[in-house]
Order: C-alpha cells, then structure tokens, then sequence
C-alpha cells in the first residue's frame, strides 16, 4: 500500500497540518486509506465497494444459468427427436411396398437365376440397407450367359430397418460365408460380386474361402470425408447415438446421379445408428492389411471419384493393399454411389461381364 499511496502524489492528495485522508482516485478508486499524521503508522479500509466481487460473481451465475437452459432444451429437443423418428420409422416401414406373404420388401427378394446344373456360379453380395436390385439387371445379364446366379438378402435387411438394429458383423461374415460355401458344393467355380458393404463382405469371403474371381463395386472402406462436417462421419456417429437413435437417408441421400433411378433403387429410408457402427466393424475388419495379404484371386473393382457415400481414397488404399497379382481398377467419371444404375451402367455390365466371361462348359 506504501507504493500505491506514494504513486499517488501530486494527484488528489491532501497535505497540510491537520489530520487527513490520502485519496488516490486513480488507482484505490472506491476506497479510502485513513492516515493518521501522529502515532504509529496505520492503514484501514474505510470502505469497501460491493460492485468489486459481486459483478464477476454474478455474470458468472448468469453464464452458468445459461449455459443450463441450454443443456435442458437440448436434451428435451433430442429425447423428442428419438420420440419423432421412431414414429417417422414406423410410417415409412406401414407404407414400404411388400410381399404380403412373406413381408420382404419388393425388389429385396432372395434369387436364384439360371441353369441350376451349371459349372460356374456367381454370388451377388447388396450394401448397407441396400437389396438385390441394386445391381439392376446385370444379375439377369450373367444369368443368360449360363451362370447360376444368387442374389442374396443380407441379414436385418429388406424388411425393416428395425431388424437391423440387432445385427452385427459376425452375422453378416457368416451368411456371405455360408451362401458362398452352398454355391462351391453344387458349382465348380464361385465368383463374388459385391457393392459397397458388400464389397468390404466380398474381401473378407475371399481372404478367407476358395473365392475365383472378386468384383467390387463402389466397396466400401469407409465413409467419404467431407470438409464440413469437421469430425469424420463415423465419429460423429459414436459421439450421437445415444442420443440419436436413427439417421434418415430416403431418396434425397442416395448416392445415384441419374435422377430419374432414384424412385427404382430399393433401400431402407432410414438407418439405424447401432446398425450404422456395425457398417463401420465391417469395414475395418475387411481393411486389415492381414485380409487383404491373402486376398489373392483376381479381382476387379468399379469406383467413381465422385462416390459420395464410399470413400474412394480409402478404397485406393485397400485396393493397392490387394496381394492379387491380377487386379484392375476402372474409375467412372460420371456415377456416384450406386454404378449399376447411373450414367455409366452400360459401362459397367460390359466391363464385368468381360471380367467374369463364361462358365465352364459343361461335361459332356
């Protein structure tokens, strides 16, 4: 206090004979020091300004009381938005088209193609929440060249995405391994078409089953980053699925260019967020560099760089990764996510159907 009474002279500060205060209203401002002019050297504060504590006490219970209502308001809007979507899943699942008998979604449907003593067969493997007739009609393309052909229906798929909630990875590996293991007993040789998820399901059949020949179309390895969602979308899934318990996707999210096939593509309108980790779990077990070392059939892979649901940086990657020294990659220019159906699907039958050729002639 000795500095700031001395700092102060010169400068509202009273000296004469008579007792008197010592005010410096520049730095001791709403105070004031009572200096005795005999007897021991004291100092006291007269008074103290409330206004000194209080205010930063209070504007920090305002910030705090703010910060509060928020939390409750969101919490309130997200419980009421789990409430909402679950009755908008519930609609959409009243109004899909579908088999009465069997339930499965139209365009869904398990299929088997072709000559059932032919020598060669080909799997056809659908994406996430996706359906056999994702591959349009190059199923019934291969099929008239006399392949067996089966269009298989994934686990949790084409009947609700309800289902699909209680499916994970180990369900989904386990049918592509076991609808590969059926067409090997009655056919000599199996090739595995697959889109997207699929894809990722196709590598891993083959890294660890007698696969001879592996299509992947738009495979997925992970989903394409977009700058501004900020966190990668698998993060922001894990950080919201408590508290977000589906994803809405309908036709105003799926990945085709040619407009007029989005009203053909069968796909659940929305996705589960748990269902969604279990497309993660997929991904990354099919880009462990140990199952993409012993993928060694050939293969061929049809991406587009444009894919705005299937990152196709990380399917180079996984590409490059292939230990197959027969592999090739055709890039398309003008698709997206779903290559069977947009601008260049007369591009893609042709260059699968080369790929895949004919089955073997049958014993004479």
């Amino acid at each position: 206090m000795d500095r700031l009474a001395g700092g102060g002279a010169g400068r509202g500060v009273s000296r004469g004979g008579r007792e008197g205060f010592v005010q410096d209203q520049g730095i001791l401002e709403g105070y004031s020091l009572k200096l005795p002019t005999s007897g021991p050297e004291t100092r006291r504060l007269d008074r103290v300004s409330p206004h000194a504590s209080a205010k930063p006490v209070k504007g920090a219970r305002r910030v705090l009381r703010g910060a509060a209502r928020l939390l409750i308001c969101a919490v309130v809007l997200l419980g009421g938005y789990g409430v909402v979507t679950d009755r908008l899943v519930t609609r959409a699942d009243r109004r899909a088209d579908r088999d009465a008998e069997t339930g499965i979604l139209r365009g869904a449907e398990p299929r088997d193609l072709g000559p059932e003593d032919a020598r060669g067969a080909v799997l056809f493997v659908h994406g996430f929440v996706g359906a056999g007739n994702n591959f349009a009609e190059l199923p019934e393309r291969l099929a008239a060249r006399g392949w067996r052909v089966r269009v298989m229906r994934l686990p949790g798929h084409g009947t609700t995405p309800r289902d699909l909630k209680e499916v994970r990875s180990d369900e989904l590996l386990a049918a592509v391994t076991a609808e590969f293991a059926a067409l090997r007993k009655r056919h000599g040789q199996v090739i595995l078409i697959g889109h997207s998820m699929g894809g990722a399901l196709g590598i891993f059949a083959a890294a660890h089953s007698d696969v001879d020949g592996l299509v992947l179309g738009a495979p997925y390895f992970g989903v394409t980053y977009r700058r501004y969602y900020l966190l990668p979308a698998e993060v922001w899934t894990r950080l919201l699925r408590p508290i977000v318990p589906w994803f809405y996707k309908g036709k105003t999210f799926l990945q085709v260019n040619r407009k007029e096939a989005k009203d053909r593509i069968v796909s659940y309108a929305w996705a589960p967020a748990r269902g969604l980790l279990t497309l993660f779990d997929v991904g990354d077990r099919a880009n462990q560099p140990e199952v993409l070392e012993n993928v060694t059939c050939p293969v061929l892979m049809l991406h587009a760089p444009g894919d705005a649901a299937a990152s196709p940086e990380a399917a180079k990657r996984a590409f490059n990764a292939i230990a197959s020294n027969d592999k090739r990659a055709v890039w398309l220019e003008r698709s997206n996510h779903h290559i069977f159906w947009d601008f260049e699907q007369a591009d893609v039958f042709e260059t699968v159907e080369d790929f895949v050729g004919f089955p073997p002639p049958k014993a004479q």
